[in-house]
């Protein structure tokens, strides 16, 4: 039966919408006579992410001289784990494939990708900055090529909204939990004259496992889930028992609805259009605004980091730096062909394509290459969106943890915790009976977890 899923999984991915370059690539009349084709599986992202990357794939494939060709297909999120684990398991996988950081240490541990040391100029890794190199390096070897990065967790706000229900924002970058809740409570009063009924989207529980790592650093001191060198669980915790109450005084007070029609990734959307006030999501938010609602929308709506426990001027680290980079399948038959085309779309020496999708990008996702960096500093970006988001931005992102890289399983399991405390909340139950009543089942399962993937002592980053 998981064969059969597998392979279902494959022919839906290979599917592809026909006549659509942003489905299947591509638009030109072929590959030159005897060119080595390189198959690309990109995430199906935003419109506009899509389309800038269908015309820089598209503009390698107009010239017939280099014996190169990019064949590529976007595929859904939701199915692209399915489809790759089927089209490794069946011969058929990409040449090149997008990884998330969180995920690419199960590919090297899998042996599903290739070192790219030897297949990139070394020009290309001593360009990368320090934050995006231990993204993808292990055992001293690099097994991807960072595309781009982006802090996960960014607070966006109606500033006329927050204005009619008599909230001061002047000092937004300094609060605290306390002054959130104070501030949803006014916004409760003014939110049904609006379009919604509530003041805010947080953190949803689909997303929440790798989104609110930066915020259970800021708790801990450091750590996330386990000690750095995953020999102890630190869920049992005062920390992870101030995430909890956070969650049951979000929902249990009203703040955020139990369930909303975006996801994490497109909350940007509510907030724009009115239906709450408050918006937690990531830095790729500016490009959707940027993009679907203008400058006249822009110029009402702020960024700031996410409150904290204790809030302050200086609140540390809040969000993770996650993003995609670019891997070659260990079984490529073609794996210095694949290389020049991770150079043309993020590695070379002409960062003409990077730069391009940056620039389409709004300058919304963390950019990994100092050279390409340098050019932007460089240049007038106050068209591309509002200075004061990419300064925001760009502190987070300072600041930022890397996305752990330990098995997945115990994020769901620490979220899945936070979301039936809320359960229990709705239905009555303190917050605190709740966690006490359920917190024991949850380090059992994460000891089983440790256990069955050899995780103790084990953590690859202290290596």
């Amino acid at each position: 039966m998981k064969n059969w899923k597998k392979i279902g999984a494959l022919l839906t991915a290979l599917v592809c919408t026909a006549g659509t370059a942003a489905a299947c690539g591509g638009n030109d009349d072929g590959p030159e006579e005897g060119a080595t084709v390189v198959t690309v599986w990109l995430r199906d992202f935003e419109d506009w992410s899509n389309e800038v990357m269908t015309s820089i794939m598209d503009d390698f494939n107009k010239d017939k001289t280099d014996m190169l060709h990019i064949s590529y297909r976007f595929i859904s999120e939701d199915g692209f784990g399915d489809a790759l684990a089927a089209a490794q398991d069946n011969g058929t996988a990409p040449d090149i494939y997008q990884v998330s950081y969180t995920n690419l240490y199960s590919e090297v541990r899998g042996n599903t990708i290739l070192a790219l040391d030897d297949l990139l100029p070394a020009s290309s890794f001593e360009d990368l900055k320090d934050t995006a190199k231990e993204l993808v390096v292990y055992d001293g070897h690099y097994y991807a090529y960072p595309q781009l990065t982006e802090p996960g967790a960014v607070m966006y706000y109606r500033k006329d909204l927050l204005e009619q229900a008599g909230v001061d924002y002047s000092d937004i970058e300094e609060w605290s939990f306390e002054d959130l809740y104070a501030a949803c409570e006014k916004l409760k009063t003014v939110m049904p004259q609006n379009q919604g009924k509530y003041p805010m989207l947080g953190f949803d529980f689909d997303e929440a496992g790798w989104a609110t790592q930066g915020l259970q650093a800021n708790l801990t001191g450091g750590d996330v889930c386990l000690s750095e060198d995953w020999t102890e669980i630190i869920v049992d915790s005062d920390a992870y028992k101030q995430l909890a109450k956070f969650y049951a005084e979000l929902y249990g007070n009203g703040y955020v609805p139990v369930t909303w029609s975006t996801g994490y990734n497109d909350q940007i959307i509510d907030l724009c259009d009115g239906k709450v006030a408050i918006a937690y999501t990531g830095s790729w938010a500016i490009a959707e605004i940027m993009e679907s609602y203008g400058a006249d929308m822009a110029e009402n709506i702020g960024a700031a980091t996410i409150p904290t426990l204790n809030g302050g001027a200086d609140k540390g680290t809040t969000a993770t730096n996650g993003g995609w980079a670019l891997v070659i399948d260990a079984k490529s038959k073609n794996p210095e062909a694949a290389a020049k085309i991770i150079e043309y779309l993020a590695a070379g020496e002409d960062t003409s394509a990077p730069e391009r999708y940056f620039e389409a990008a709004h300058y919304s996702k963390t950019i990994p290459r100092k050279s390409i960096q340098e050019k932007v500093d460089a240049k007038d970006t106050s068209s591309a969106c509002p200075s004061e988001w990419l300064d925001t931005v760009g502190k987070i992102a300072d600041s930022a943890i890397p996305e752990s890289i330990y098995t997945f399983d115990i994020n769901t399991q620490v979220i899945g915790l936070m979301q039936n405390i809320v359960i229990d909340v709705l239905d009555g139950m303190g917050w605190e009976a709740s966690w006490n009543a359920r917190i024991d089942g949850v380090i059992s399962e994460i000891q089983k977890i440790i256990e069955n993937n050899g995780l103790a002592g084990n953590n690859p980053r202290l290596q």
